[in-house]
């Protein structure tokens, strides 16, 4: 499923995931956002089958939810398929009830995700909460998001030793971030991402804050220092940031190890296992802890996470994750019931 481009991950990652669909013989529905506002019941289902003339009873749909079209689209597009006997996997790459709570006034999410025909979801801790909320539908983890990248020089994917520096990157919606606002650390952070100019003007006072503007992808990556990448959130004015990379994977967390950035995360992040286990980087309990691993990580520890790291972005930007995922909801689908017989596949 395509949409549109726009200048955010949220574009990013739905793109990457298509175009990874379509290298594993996927055909592409184009299916843009559009205000639905005093459009009929019937005329949306209709504009929902022309999106979808090409698809046959029997055929798979890999649905990327959200769509950011209304809610009533979402569920139109689910129960027509159905209706049209087509199955749906839902691709989640966000849970806005979790993000904002008071959706759930308009919106029963639970009740669509058990519509589908199986769900591709963002590891263990997602699923844990969708099945205490009631959710029933298949799931199956990709654990990473990948990051489709093959613009640059290879010193943009891997990193050596004696040219990474110790310091902090971070990149994205620096609103979620407003712990930079008084960032008091001893090592020094660049950041990049969407803000406003209060906010920048806040970021620029702090001689220890390095703010580098809202860059687009191939410039962002042209300009990051080859540094520790830092994805860490805050709770804000009632929406659950913090709280939600409990349950999320960021696409910043890809963002950085496609280009050979080890992270550092909250410890209580729902990509940290993942990390700790494969030594990607390093979580924390609390952001001042960021200090001592970034001015006393033995350079011996940082050689082997940098060539961890240099290891885990080839898998990303080939987008092996998204292709593992696909397979394994197919499977899923079509032989609920396979067996390997004890093989380690």
């Amino acid at each position: 499923m395509n949409q549109g481009f726009s200048f955010d991950a949220t574009s990013k990652a739905k793109v990457d995931v298509s175009t990874i669909a379509m290298r594993h013989d996927y055909l592409p529905l184009d299916l843009f956002r559009y205000d639905d506002n005093g459009e009929s019941d019937e005329s949306q289902i209709a504009r929902i089958d022309g999106i979808t003339a090409g698809v046959n009873p029997g055929d798979l749909i890999v649905y990327q939810y959200p769509s950011l079209n209304s809610y009533r689209f979402e569920n139109h597009f689910i129960d027509q398929m159905h209706l049209r006997g087509i199955s749906v996997i839902i691709f989640i790459h966000d849970v806005d009830t979790w993000r904002f709570p008071y959706i759930r006034d308009q919106f029963d999410e639970m009740a669509y995700f058990n519509k589908a025909d199986g769900l591709i979801v963002h590891g263990q801790p997602m699923a844990e909460r969708l099945h205490e909320e009631g959710v029933t539908a298949p799931m199956v983890d990709h654990l990473l998001l990948d990051y489709l990248d093959d613009e640059h020089q290879w010193d943009k994917y891997e990193i050596k030793p004696e040219t990474f520096e110790r310091k902090l990157v971070m990149a994205g919606n620096l609103f979620k971030s407003q712990f930079l606002v008084h960032w008091d650390l001893d090592t020094p952070i660049t950041t990049f991402g969407v803000t406003d100019d209060e906010l920048a003007d806040y970021l620029n006072a702090n001689s220890k804050v390095t703010y580098g503007g809202g860059l687009f992808q191939w410039d962002l990556i042209e300009k990051m220092p080859r540094a520790f990448g830092l994805a860490w959130d805050n709770n804000l004015d009632g929406r659950p940031y913090g709280d939600y990379t409990h349950y999320n994977h960021p696409h910043k967390v890809s963002l950085y190890l496609s280009h050979g950035m080890p992270v550092i995360i909250s410890k209580a992040s729902a990509v940290a296992p993942f990390i700790e286990a494969n030594h990607l980087g390093f979580t924390i309990n609390d952001i001042h802890e960021a200090d001592a691993i970034v001015q006393e990580i033995p350079d011996d520890t940082l050689a082997e996470t940098l060539a961890q790291t240099a290891r885990i972005g080839r898998l990303l930007r080939e987008g092996w994750f998204t292709a593992n995922a696909l397979l394994q909801a197919e499977r899923q689908l079509l032989m609920p019931d396979f067996n390997d017989g004890g093989l380690a596949l």
